[in-house]
């Protein structure tokens, strides 16, 4: 009997302690696929955004849009594990007030877009 006790207790510890490891290894963005753009400081009026990569795609090609006017593009390699902010500023656009300002990035197949309004 207090054999069968200690076996599933060391039975509990081991299976407790292979838990906590796989959820930790699921949480890690490293071992996710995924890649997220966003504003550098959302509430000033530059339009300086960041691409932050954790996925097997490295190169990204982002654009700046008023309506769908492209006012500025460009092609960006980014590593995985790696983040590149993109300095945007208003004054290199002129005059954007009362207008919707977006950025779209894509990679691959895949597209995401962010946005301001002035």
């Amino acid at each position: 009997m207090k054999k069968i006790i200690i076996a599933l207790i060391i039975f509990l510890i081991l299976s407790f302690g292979f838990l906590a490891y796989a959820e930790t290894r699921q949480a890690s963005p490293q071992s996710q696929n995924w890649w997220v753009i966003y504003f550098a400081n959302p509430k000033n009026d530059n339009l300086n955004f960041v691409i932050e990569n954790n996925s097997d795609q490295t190169k990204f090609h982002w654009a700046v849009l008023s309506d769908k006017d492209i006012l500025k593009e460009a092609d960006v390699e980014i590593a995985k594990g790696a983040k590149k902010e993109i300095n945007l500023t208003k004054s290199d656009f002129g005059n954007l007030s009362n207008k919707k300002i977006s950025i779209t990035v894509v990679a691959d197949n895949e597209k995401k877009e962010i946005y301001k309004n002035f």
